[in-house]
């Protein structure tokens, strides 16, 4: 038997715990620090809140592929060794998609810091407030839908793949496998299909 609906979510969003953020933190620090070398380099003419801003937005386009990815890393061998039937799923696809959400945020606020950081210039507040200015709503908003889809989706999978195959540590290993390379395909393939019919980088009439 399942737990029910208050129960799942209460016990799935105790595990939004120091370490889970600090590794959501910690990635978006270093994204962010990689993304602006790339475009430093050949962008030297542009001025560097322009290249902050690039940064920024490419990352918030990249963010909900990436923390639904490091969530299923993380709850993905709790999902999959929970064998249920799809009926009782609600729950926790809801609790990871708000799961995926909150990390959004978690990770955006960690690049919008490092951008404004890494080439500040004596008024990072600004910088800071500048950045998240630019965020139009449009952009933002979804951002944040496919940040709780792309959970949902991954929390899925896993429970899908629990239903397969033998028990143990070998079958274990072996849905985890089979979990990250389906979770990863999906989500590549609906940010391609976003990217052709949506074309986020460009909402807000930019």
């Amino acid at each position: 038997m399942s737990d029910g609906p208050i129960p799942t979510l209460s016990r799935r969003f105790e595990r939004l715990d120091g370490r889970l953020v600090a590794t959501v933190l910690g990635t978006g620090v270093v994204v962010c620090l990689g993304f602006i070398e790339l475009l430093r380099s050949p962008l030297q003419q542009l001025s560097r809140l322009t290249i902050e801003l690039l940064a920024v937005r490419a990352l918030l386009f990249l963010a909900p592929l990436l923390v639904s990815l490091l969530l299923l890393l993380r709850d993905g061998p709790l999902l999959l060794g929970d064998r249920r039937p799809p009926g009782s799923w609600g729950p926790d696809l809801l609790a990871s998609g708000l799961l995926s959400v909150v990390l959004l945020l978690y990770f955006m606020a960690a690049v919008i810091i490092t951008a404004s950081l890494t080439l500040n210039q004596g008024d990072v507040a600004g910088e800071v407030g500048f950045l998240i200015g630019q965020l139009e709503p449009a952009r933002f908003a979804a951002a944040l839908v496919r940040a709780g889809a792309y959970g949902g989706i991954c929390a899925a999978i896993c429970l899908h793949q629990a239903r397969r195959g033998s028990s143990g540590a070998v079958g274990m290993a072996s849905r985890m496998a089979r979990s990250l390379r389906l979770g990863i395909g999906v989500m590549v393939c609906l940010d391609l299909l976003w990217t052709i019919a949506v074309d986020p980088l460009r909402m807000g009439g930019n």
